[in-house]
């Protein structure tokens, strides 16, 4: 079965998005709000490790459902 082009489209999406993510991770911890928060609450290093997750979460799933490992449901 093909995999559908939107389905491609929103993940190389998703992780080119965690991408800029990770290389601007600095920006986020100081310049956003939940990045301040983070910062405040948690300390500069645990924050930065926090981002970091996410963004290499995001940018496994992104990949994860372009290449159709994940396949959204459908109806």
């Amino acid at each position: 079965m093909p995999i559908p082009q939107h389905q491609i489209l929103m993940g190389v999406g998703i992780a080119a998005i965690c991408v800029t993510g990770l290389a601007r991770h600095r920006w986020l911890l100081a310049n956003t709000r939940k990045g301040q928060t983070l910062v405040n609450r948690y300390g500069e290093t645990v924050a930065r490790y926090v981002v970091w997750f996410l963004c290499l979460l995001g940018m496994t799933f992104g990949s994860l459902l372009a290449c159709g490992v994940i396949r959204p449901m459908t109806w």
